[in-house]
């Protein structure tokens, strides 16, 4: 796979959608997703297996550290050995809990092999259920606060498995209650998406405070949007309750709105309307911002 490739796909997928009326944009932003992720993913594989796969060999996460990587994830999912290989490069220093299913459990200790007793493997799904209702308690998960009492460390780093980290993570990076890819819809708020910050006591309480019972419903909120909205709030009053700026947080985390150098990325090309303006259609222009995002750096 050539980024010109890419470039091709994108393209096309993006005159296909340009006359698409408003009402359609979810659909719009599913096909982005679906046609380029694998797309990218066989990139990156291709640049960075090799590199990778050498940081491997010689990488034994911590078991505990001031800082965790978290992965929520119970599906066998195709790009979870990618993303094993790519946090270890960009932070080995960092350990890793892992919340999976008993779905994929053992497919997840077959990628780790003799590594698997040094990372933190909980199993906290059962079954294969619904996409809405795995959605539902992916959700419940992730704003109970029994969840973070499971983690020993004081930051986490969540990682999906359409994120991946092109830069290595500063320690700038581990700062405020909560926040992650600023949403270009919702700029002055915490933000969320693929890969977030979270101050792990900060959740313990401000989950225990709004969601005592773990079974109470969301508002209609995905647990991101939920806990953006909660720590936007509370940071109007209380001074203990932080994010970072848009500047700051847009430079580390990308997704829809653009960024020159992030550290982290996260799905950029299901967004990619926010990308393509009718200059940037111009290939040369285009591949260039494409083979950017797509190069990882020191």
């Amino acid at each position: 796979m050539s980024i010109q490739a890419i470039v091709e796909i994108a393209k096309a997928e993006y005159k296909k959608w340009s006359t698409a009326p408003p009402e359609d944009q979810m659909l719009r932003l599913d096909a982005f997703r679906l046609s380029l992720e694998p797309h990218i993913y066989n990139y990156l594989q291709e640049h960075y297996a090799f590199e990778f796969t050498s940081c491997w060999q010689r990488y034994t996460p911590p078991k505990q550290a001031s800082n965790a990587f978290v992965i929520v994830e119970r599906r066998s999912h195709q790009n979870l050995w990618f993303i094993l290989r790519n946090i270890a490069w960009a932070a080995p220093h960092m350990s890793v809990y892992i919340f999976c299913s008993d779905e994929n459990i053992n497919y997840i200790r077959a990628l780790l092999k003799e590594k698997a007793e040094h990372y933190n493997i909980i199993q906290a799904f059962t079954g294969n259920p619904s996409r809405t209702r795995g959605k539902k308690e992916v959700d419940n998960l992730l704003t109970n606060p029994d969840t973070y009492r499971q983690i020993n460390a004081n930051y986490i780093l969540t990682a999906e498995m359409d994120a991946f980290f092109r830069r290595k993570i500063p320690d700038s990076m581990f700062q405020g209650t909560y926040w992650g890819c600023p949403w270009a819809w919702k700029p002055t708020e915490p933000g969320g998406g693929g890969v977030t910050v979270r101050h792990v006591p900060s959740m313990i309480a401000l989950c225990a405070r709004h969601r005592p019972n773990p079974t109470l419903d969301l508002e209609g909120d995905s647990q991101d949007s939920w806990l953006s909205k909660h720590v936007a709030a509370e940071a109007v009053s209380d001074p203990a309750i932080t994010y970072p700026s848009l500047e700051t947080r847009a430079n580390l985390i990308m997704e829809s709105i653009p960024s020159a150098n992030p550290v982290a990325v996260h799905q950029f090309w299901t967004f990619l309307d926010n990308f393509l303006t009718n200059s940037d259609q111009d290939t040369q222009n285009l591949t260039a911002f494409f083979k950017n995002i797509l190069t990882f750096t020191a």
